[in-house]
């Protein structure tokens, strides 16, 4: 079976945001198979790089990905405890945090070992969509709530304009066992469609957002890492849908009001036309820049890049 590897987006972009220099401290917040990771490794290695991924069978590809890279450390859990990650290896900051909240493309394929069951349309598997152990699965959502709450989430957390009627069908259909199933009720349901997005896309993005507590963890995540970045550290968030997007705003304004840090991204970075054709999932990637601490105005730009 071919070995597979996410190729990591806006690569050059991310580098040049986190400001490395041979000795730094880095977390890699959201790691997966270790596209980022790797480049990070190389360019730091009188440092120590902190790879953090809440799912077991990604963080495994990452170790033998990162195998070559003594000064490389890995810790399993969710990327808002980062002052547990740095603590258990002895360290109280970092000098950069690098957090792409994209999902890897390895959870999606249905025939890699440890991929996670129902993020794919056909995954006949069944219907989890849980990185890890906790919290409530997709199945459990679908086959258990009511058809009001279930169509106030598909809203909430998909933007899906036809909630109503997909609840409403989903609820008929009763008991979904899988994604496939599942993906076959949406395209039913759907009146409208969005370009070449897949008819179940917001669904599917909604079941997956509630599964893993996505967006909680995402707002617990950005006070944490300034709370852990030395002065004059860098974050670096890239994000992938609007709902993510909008908190990273918003928590970074915040935190630019409170004096704590400066935002480096008067707009956010994204992918060159480039890139989207080489790698399609960059398109929807957005990369906002946060230093901390307060000294000067200058703003992360072409002089960087």
């Amino acid at each position: 079976m071919p070995v597979y590897h996410h190729t990591p987006v806006m690569l050059k972009e991310c580098l040049e945001a986190l400001a490395l220099r041979e000795n730094s401290v880095v977390i890699d917040a959201t790691c997966g198979e270790g596209g980022h990771s790797e480049a990070i490794a190389a360019r730091i290695p009188g440092g120590t790089l902190l790879c953090v991924d809440r799912n077991a069978a990604v963080l495994a590809r990452a170790r033998e990905r990162l195998a070559a890279y003594p000064h490389v450390r890995f810790f399993e859990g969710t990327y808002d405890r980062l002052s547990e990650a740095l603590a258990r290896e002895g360290l109280k900051q970092a000098d950069a945090i690098l957090a792409d909240l994209g999902i890897s493309l390895f959870h999606y394929r249905e025939e890699e070992e440890g991929s996670i069951i129902g993020f794919s349309y056909t995954d006949l598997r069944g219907l989890d969509m849980r990185l890890d152990d906790s919290g409530e699965s997709a199945y459990d959502v679908v086959n258990r709530w009511r058809e009001n709450d279930l169509a106030d989430l598909l809203y909430r957390y998909g933007e899906e304009t036809e909630s109503r009627r997909i609840a409403r069908m989903i609820v008929s259909a009763r008991p979904v066992k899988n994604a496939k199933q599942l993906s076959d009720i949406v395209m039913r349901a759907k009146k409208r469609r969005k370009g070449r997005l897949h008819p179940a896309t917001q669904t599917f993005q909604a079941l997956r957002i509630h599964a893993n507590r996505e967006l909680e963890v995402l707002e617990s995540f950005l006070p944490e890492a300034v709370s852990v970045l030395r002065e004059g550290g860098r974050l670096a968030v890239m994000s992938y849908h609007s709902l993510e997007d909008r908190i990273v705003k918003q928590a970074m304004r915040a935190i630019a009001v409170s004096g704590e840090g400066r935002i480096l991204t008067k707009k956010p970075i994204v992918s060159s036309e480039e890139e989207v054709r080489a790698n399609r999932p960059s398109r929807s990637a957005k990369l906002r820049i946060l230093e901390k601490g307060s000294i000067g105005d200058e703003s992360f730009g072409d002089a960087v890049l």
